[in-house]
């Protein structure tokens, strides 16, 4: 089969089956932010993956609309915080219409000037900050793609989004932490 050739008896997804299917996906979530000029701009994200180790490098995917698409191509850097168990808050700030936006720094939010500027959220559970590498189609949504400047981390658990809900993991008594 050539690529884009399907047969004709293909069936076609609906987009609930394909939102039913995808939210059994278990996801971290995060928040891609950047600084452009005196604003800042967050979003909570959930399509994001590390990409290469050479170089090193990361995506995330976001709505091709997204004020935050246009602040990164204009700033060419941005930062991804990984939240930690307890910032649902922070999650739900970010994934409020109107909270991704501000002058100066967010002001319910606390976050610390990353390398190339752009703001990570403080007490996240790691972070990665960026310089844009390059943007790329994906139907509605942007697929931005940063070289890795930066990048940290602290123990915690980290805040998963699984089933339209927000949950937690947690370790059994007696786990023993693997190390590869």
């Amino acid at each position: 089969m050539v690529k884009g050739q399907w047969p004709a008896e293909r069936p076609v997804c609906r987009e609930e089956e394909f939102r039913a299917a995808a939210g059994k996906f278990a996801s971290g979530v995060t928040v891609v932010s950047t600084r452009n000029g005196a604003e800042v701009f967050g979003k909570t994200v959930s399509a994001f993956g590390s990409l290469s180790l050479d170089p090193l490098m990361v995506s995330v995917s976001i709505g091709r609309l997204s004020p935050l698409v246009t602040a990164i191509l204009a700033s060419e850097v941005f930062a991804v915080s990984v939240l930690n168990h307890d910032q649902q808050h922070v999650s739900r700030h970010f994934s409020t219409q109107g909270n991704g936006r501000a002058v100066g720094s967010f002001p319910t939010v606390a976050t610390e000037r990353g390398a190339t500027g752009a703001p990570v959220v403080a007490d996240c559970l790691s972070w990665f900050d960026c310089r844009l590498e390059n943007v790329v189609g994906g139907g509605d949504h942007a697929i931005v793609i940063g070289r890795v400047a930066a990048a940290g981390s602290r123990e915690g658990r980290p805040l998963l989004y699984f089933d339209g809900g927000y949950r937690e993991l947690r370790q059994p008594a007696g786990a023993v932490r693997a190390h590869g």
